[in-house]
């Protein structure tokens, strides 16, 4: 099959995404969405659980082939570089289905620089006859992130000139900004290695969790890189001042410190080689502050695309990266965070790996 006739596939793929995405718009947000979807959505789950499932799996097909293509050189630079923008075209316009998360920073904003409050002090819920309360899901919470957070999404929220459905998009946009920014960072650091492009831009979950629900991690992210390209370049002051941005953000890089104190002890490779399985270890730490969440393994995967050549870690992303996306599962088919649900996340979650894992050390034994 000609490369044109899958970039057509996978780029019909992305737009029945979108499409689906409007599924999701809750009853009381102020964007009218089809009703065919809105029932589909929400009246017919199993349908709607394997539509999810299709996707996924089908993403991943893709994924599969991409890095194919990338590791026998069978791709070229601007083949990818119009999947990327494609995808970003595309799903910037679709709604944040599979995560409210974006509505807590857009809250955050609000209190922060309309109602004028401290976000740690105050909960958005405080604020009676607030609009946003009729469809947020965490509107009792104090600002779960770092202040440097909050002060950039000023950005995002003034433009969005006070109307929610355009604020949405303006967040949307500036998250997407970043995601742009971390792949030109893993092209740049991987001294233009295509495959390492593909692996960390194309991977299902980075470009569900990011550019369709816009979760901020890849702005850690995009700083945590920086401020290892400023450190390869022996601007170490900077690159420190781009380490304490990243922590500003959501905190988890803090672990990434000792490193950045101690690096002139290790080669380039070990100092990433070292950072990924760090973020690695902080991931698997964080239900002991709530739970795992399936955007959090961008942490790992930003790190991971540096080491082409380490397999085991490609297969621990590929499975953790596809069941973290199954974690959403549960949810789509019972609609409620009880009952069976915690247990078969958990299944997701680990199963895959396992899965990948086993397959991985089979065939270095059976050599």
């Amino acid at each position: 099959m000609k490369f044109e006739l899958i970039l057509l596939v996978y780029c019909l793929l992305l737009i029945f995404l979108a499409i689906f995405s409007y599924g999701f718009v809750d009853a009381n947000f102020p964007l009218k969405t089809s009703s065919f979807l809105y029932n589909l959505v929400h009246f017919h789950r199993p349908l709607t659980t394997g539509i999810y499932t299709l996707f996924i799996v089908s993403l991943f097909g893709f994924y599969f082939y991409f890095l194919d293509k990338a590791r026998r050189q069978q791709i070229t630079i601007r083949q990818v570089k119009t999947l990327i923008l494609f995808a970003l075209g595309v799903l910037l316009f679709s709604f944040p289905a599979f995560s409210y998360d974006i509505f807590n920073y857009i809250a955050t904003a609000k209190v922060t620089f309309f109602y004028k409050e401290n976000p740690y002090l105050v909960m958005p819920i405080e604020f009676l006859g607030e609009p946003m309360l009729k469809f947020m899901h965490a509107a009792n919470k104090y600002a779960l992130y770092a202040p440097f957070w909050i002060l950039l999404t000023a950005i995002p929220y003034f433009l969005g000139l006070g109307r929610i459905v355009l604020t949405v998009f303006t967040f949307k946009a500036f998250i997407a900004c970043f995601y742009l920014i971390s792949v030109w960072l893993v092209w740049r650091l991987s001294a233009g290695n295509l495959y390492s492009l593909v692996f960390f831009a194309l991977n299902p979950l980075v470009i569900i969790e990011t550019l369709v629900s816009g979760h901020n991690d890849v702005v850690m992210m995009t700083f945590a890189l920086i401020a290892f390209l400023l450190l390869f370049q022996k601007r170490k002051l900077l690159s420190l001042i781009s380490l304490f941005s990243s922590i500003g953000i959501k905190y988890a890089t803090i672990v990434l410190t000792p490193l950045f104190v101690f690096s002139f002890k290790f080669k380039k490779e070990k100092l990433i080689a070292y950072s990924a399985w760090l973020m690695f270890i902080v991931f698997l730490l964080s239900p002991l502050r709530e739970e795992i969440y399936s955007w959090y393994f961008i942490w790992v995967i930003s790190f991971a695309a540096l080491l082409p050549k380490d397999k085991f870690l490609f297969w621990l992303v590929i499975g953790f990266s596809l069941g973290l996306l199954l974690r959403h599962i549960p949810w789509l088919y019972f609609r409620n965070w009880g009952g069976f649900t915690p247990k078969i996340k958990t299944l997701a979650t680990f199963i895959p790996p396992g899965i990948t894992l086993f397959g991985y050390f089979l065939k270095l034994f059976s050599k």
